[in-house]
């Protein structure tokens, strides 16, 4: 039986994947005059923003002189006009999960840098008991989903995951927990080859069908 629904963040909770790709892009030519193309940011996806900032600029992403705030300002910058609101009825998803009484939880590439602005910005914080997020080595989203686990003393099968890109669907199934593929970002279509080779258990192209699906999980009454 589901106990507990963690949700990944930039293209599950809001299209924030442009917003992203943007602001590392606008971040770089500002402090080098130099524009990246958007396939040389998302190659470095699955580390976190330290991870990513580093790679561009060349910089080891634990140097003290890594301007980490420039980029965040850049990020808070373009927030209101690329990611203006979540997808709508995000925040009825969350709340919704939370009334049939099961953990609620985040677990995102992204570090606190970016993420928590992104979850006061959508007015999310509160809605969750626990956040893991991401490191600048590598993508961490299989040990983070077995701190939840251990953090709330649960099985595999009790939990379920639910993100947007591949690595998500892999990761997930590397530690036995279920994933549901979110695909209802404007980013989506793009990896949709990628995601359903990987086999995600369920894969839903309209959010509207994502709490009807986890109170069934749940055993709730899907209405």
């Amino acid at each position: 039986m589901l106990k507990a629904v963690l949700f990944d963040i930039d293209g599950t909770l809001g299209d924030t994947l442009p917003l992203c790709v943007e602001a590392y892009r606008r971040c770089v030519q500002e402090l080098t005059g130099r524009l990246p193309e958007p396939q040389e940011v998302t190659a470095h996806f699955g580390l976190s923003d330290r991870g990513v900032l580093g790679a561009l600029l060349g910089m080891h992403p634990d140097d003290p002189a890594l301007p980490i705030d420039r980029f965040v300002a850049v990020y808070g910058r373009l927030h209101p006009a690329m990611a203006p609101a979540p997808f709508p009825g995000a925040a009825d998803t969350l709340r919704g999960t939370r009334e049939c009484g099961l953990h609620v939880g985040i677990i995102s590439g992204k570090e606190h840098y970016t993420a928590n602005p992104t979850l006061d910005f959508f007015g999310f914080r509160g809605l969750f008991e626990w956040a893991g997020f991401g490191l600048p080595t590598h993508n961490n989203k299989a040990e983070r989903l077995q701190e939840a686990m251990q953090l709330w003393n649960l099985t595999p099968e009790e939990l379920v995951y639910v993100g947007d890109a591949p690595s998500d669907i892999r990761l997930a199934h590397s530690v036995g927990v279920r994933i549901i593929n979110a695909a209802w970002a404007s980013t989506a279509a793009a990896e949709q080859d990628a995601c359903l080779a990987l086999g995600p258990d369920y894969r839903l192209t309209d959010m509207a069908e994502l709490l009807p699906l986890i109170r069934s999980l749940a055993g709730r009454n899907a209405g």
